[in-house]
């Protein structure tokens, strides 16, 4: 890995001012569009709050050219396509990834959704709604609630200090005046200089460009927007600042410094600061933080303010011991980063700087194409050139030491978390108890700071492969890697399943997440049920380096640490909106039965560090070890292996129980939520075949008929998912306002309904859905690919599982769709939330009784879209 990957670029602006990147990927085999309006939330007018953040939901609700509520949609789903968009202080960014044959038509409906929104004032009104729910929800989010504090803190006049989530209170969309400034603001700012077009394609730049400029090249023209005169976010003479916010369970604190904004240095700089966060090693910061029992790990964020300013944040996750000790880890910050300013070239050499940049990029080039051109086009917002570069260069010493010069000094805000504030007074729209008062000054610490990292990108020519193997082990895949790597996929089975297992699992999952890991390496780690795997890539000669650590961390690693990561873990899937916590539910990542999360507490509580010690110990030593290599894994490897399993076979997937199940987990607040699982028995490719069809054909009218027709819910999706243990048709629904009953009855109808629709499927609709299932087989990042290789062999599956899915696909029929609905061994498990403090409670129903239900009874539902607009 020696250079930065195939991608040729071309940028240039359009006649309308429009500004577009062209990127030609010869290897790609989807398409991936991204625009960006340089105007955001910051922007919008101080008597509408959340003005924008509520445009960009409306945007979705029909344009001129598609004027149905579901047709943008309905055409990326019926394609097998995905959309986002998001909202941001001072930009907004809409994202659409599509099969590459669809270049025109995506392009022409991307480009007449941000144009020519029909903004109709019913279909508003009910989209407020939507708006209002997702911004309950945030009221528990507590990066919600500390962002909502901070403003608090800022200069009223800048409108960082005001509300922009948006709530049925601070929207109208009854109203003239308001439809009039939503048509105005959009009119102002969706228009020429102020939008920006990325296009990435296995297309020639040539064929990119004359589609570009005859489809975007009617967006309207303009210039760009002026930039508003605001004042400096943080007021002058404020002085430093020390928030306290009441947030049970919530450890971590935050440093935030007020910095003058350059865009050309700060990108660069701040990348070297987050690769030098990254390092866990003893002289780094993190390291030094873990080694005291103080935090975790650290990361940057930056809020820019306007053009010129901006506010940066280093959160930072806290240890049991960090929570009242927070000014000494203010200081060693401090410390740190003056450190860093005295003689930047401490970051690292020049020759790993720039191979940590190309491991970067390598990582950037192989996420899926939504994923990466999101992050492409935000990195270009940020730098406000018209050329884009995608992977900056890093920053010269002297810039590096001018952008560290404010750093180096006492933050003016130092917030952190407290279990409770009974003397705090509450914040507005976000509420949480706040208390302020002045920060005095940091105490001195004393630390030398030292770093000399190893370049993984240098290591020596990899040996010759071990040749005393495991028999049972796997050595195949090459083809899967990236040039030049190898990767070891290591897998343990519990002897024994129970609370113990399934616990132990859960801590030796937590123990290999926290190892230290170079980067540059890609490292998998998953639990499930008595179930741990960990699969771990990179150049080969540095394998055995980086495994060292990771299995010294299963035999050595501190278990009062596992122990207050798994309560970390808890405590911040406890912070997820309701729907999500359903799906990391542990009764959501595995077929067998599974003990409740309290049982698991129970256990956790139970023993000390000595016993959680053992109990992963013992778990290890009597588990099956099965594994594959793919690639040169030098022989060093496997003595790092003994003592940690049997080496074995990949065992027979165990089978879910057929029928219909419930499962009552009682983790609700407020709000109700509700998981279905259809389950495909492992060794089936045309039940699979079946659900990936359906996960194409029903997501527009699942939401059509829950969200849009009867208002159910505001967080939902249809998809499908390919786990170990088999294929699944997956429902989710979560409502503020109705109860778990009403809405597994909704899924309940929508199947019904649905089902009878099967039955009128034209072939040309059929065949298009085919087609877009069979791509989703062949397309996909190396690591996506690398995955879905690795749940195939874990679950048992034979190697010409896919191209057995494809002759499935190939030959699958209407009837065949309804046969694979009815059969009588699918396994059907709900997943209910339940009001207040009801237990976990499972029930069974015949399987007759269902098939009579899904066969029969009324219902609703139409073509429609599954809600994708929101990374808010």
């Amino acid at each position: 890995m020696h250079e930065l990957p195939p991608l040729e670029q071309r940028s240039q602006r359009l006649d309308n001012g429009v500004q577009a990147t062209l990127l030609h990927d010869p290897q790609a085999c989807r398409l991936a569009l991204a625009a960006g309006v340089d105007a955001g939330s910051l922007h919008e007018p101080e008597a509408w709050p959340g003005l924008a953040h509520f445009l960009e939901h409306c945007l979705f609700l029909g344009s001129a050219g598609f004027a149905e509520v579901g047709a943008f949609a309905g055409y990326v789903h019926g394609c097998g396509g995905r959309y986002n968009a998001r909202t941001l202080g001072l930009h907004s960014q809409y994202y659409l990834e599509m099969p590459a044959r669809e270049l025109a038509p995506a392009l022409e409906r991307f480009c007449d959704l941000l144009a020519r929104p029909l903004l109709l004032p019913e279909r508003l009104l009910a989209e407020r709604e939507v708006l209002h729910a997702e911004y309950l929800a945030r009221c528990q989010d507590g990066d919600s609630q500390l962002l909502g504090a901070l403003a608090g803190l800022l200069d009223p006049a800048h409108p960082l200090a005001h509300f922009h989530a948006g709530a049925r209170d601070s929207l109208e969309p009854q109203s003239p005046a308001f439809l009039a400034e939503l048509r105005a603001w959009h009119s102002r700012h969706y228009r020429g200089g102020n939008l920006r077009l990325l296009v990435c394609g296995p297309q020639s730049l040539g064929e990119l460009e004359a589609q570009v400029r005859a489809v975007a090249g009617a967006l309207p023209g303009g210039a760009r927007v002026p930039v508003p005169a605001w004042p400096s976010p943080w007021p002058a003479g404020q002085g430093c600042r020390r928030m306290e916010l009441e947030q049970p369970a919530r450890r971590c604190m935050s440093l935030w410094w007020a910095l003058e904004h350059v865009a050309a240095r700060d990108e660069p700089a701040l990348e070297l600061l987050r690769q030098a966060l990254q390092r866990s090693d003893a002289g780094s910061l993190p390291g030094v933080l873990l080694a005291r029992g103080l935090a975790r790990s650290a990361r940057l964020e930056l809020h820019p303010a306007d053009a010129g300013q901006a506010l940066l944040a280093l959160h930072l996750e806290l240890l049991a011991d960090g929570c009242s000790r927070e000014e000494e880890i203010a200081a060693l910050c401090r410390d740190w980063l003056a450190w860093l300013r005295d003689a930047p070239e401490r970051i690292g050499a020049p020759a790993l700087l720039e191979s940590l940049r190309i491991g970067q990029a390598w990582d950037e080039y192989e996420q899926a194409p939504l994923e990466r051109a999101a992050r492409w086009l935000e990195r270009w917002q940020r730098q406000g050139g018209a050329v884009p570069a995608l992977w900056p260069a890093p920053a010269a010493r002297a810039v590096l030491v001018d952008w560290l010069r404010p750093l180096a000094q006492p933050p003016q805000l130092l917030q952190c978390s407290r279990d409770a504030l009974p003397g705090g007074e509450f914040t507005p729209r976000f509420p949480v108890r706040r208390r302020v008062m002045p920060l005095a000054g940091l105490p001195p610490v004393q630390e030398v700071w030292q770093l000399a990292p190893v370049n993984p990108f240098q290591a020596p020519a990899p040996q010759a492969a071990a040749g005393d193997w495991p028999v049972e082990w796997r050595s195949t895949g090459t083809e899967l890697l990236r040039p030049g790597h190898a990767a070891l996929l290591l897998a343990w089975q519990a002897a024994d399943s129970g609370v113990e297992a399934q616990l132990a699992a859960e801590l030796a999952e937590l123990a290999l997440a926290g190892a230290a890991r170079p980067f540059g390496f890609d490292c998998r780690v998953a639990s499930r049920a008595e179930h741990l795997h960990l699969c771990l890539s990179g150049p080969p000669a540095a394998l055995p380096s980086v495994l060292a650590p990771l299995l010294a961390a299963l035999r050595e690693g501190d278990a009062a640490h596992w122990r207050e990561a798994w309560r970390r873990r808890r405590d911040a899937q406890g912070q997820q909106i309701l729907l999500r916590r359903l799906v990391a539910h542990p009764a959501a990542r595995t077929r067998v039965p599974v003990v409740d999360e309290d049982g698991l507490a129970r256990q956790l509580t139970t023993l000390d560090s000595a016993g959680l010690a053992a109990l992963v110990g013992d778990y290890l030593a009597g588990a099956g070890l099965y594994g594959w290599r793919m690639g040169e894994v030098p022989a060093a490897v496997l003595p790092l292996l003994r003592g940690l399993g049997c080496p074995a076979a990949v065992p027979a997937p165990r089978q879910a129980m057929g029928g219909e199940h419930e499962l009552h987990l009682g983790i609700a607040g407020s709000e109700q939520a509700v998981l279905l699982r259809l389950l495909a028995p492992p060794g089936e490719p045309r039940r699979e075949a079946a659900w990936r069809l359906l996960a194409i054909l029903w997501p527009g009218a699942f939401h059509q008929a829950l969200r849009v027709e009867q208002g159910l819910g505001y967080a939902l999706f249809c998809r499908f998912v390919d786990a170990e243990e088999g294929a699944e048709l997956q429902f989710g629904v979560q409502s503020p306002h109705v109860p778990a009953a009403r809405l597994q009855q909704a899924i309940r109808e929508f199947l019904v309904v649905q089902r009878q629709h099967l039955a009128g499927l034209d072939a040309g609709r059929l065949a298009a859905v085919r087609r877009a299932a069979r791509e989703a087989l062949d397309e996909g990042s190396r690591p996506a690919r690398l995955q879905r290789a690795a749940m195939a062999w874990l679950g048992g599956r034979a190697d010409d599982w896919s191209q057995r899915l494809c002759a499935e696909l190939e030959l699958l029929q209407v009837g065949d769709l309804l046969a694979a609905l009815a059969g009588a061994d699918i396994g059907r498990q709900w997943l209910l939330s339940s009001r207040g403090d009801r237990p976990v409670r499972h029930s069974g129903r015949p399987a007759a009784a269902r098939r009579d239900e899904f066969a029969n009874g009324p219902g609703k539902g139409s073509g429609g879209f599954l809600d994708n607009t929101g990374n808010h």
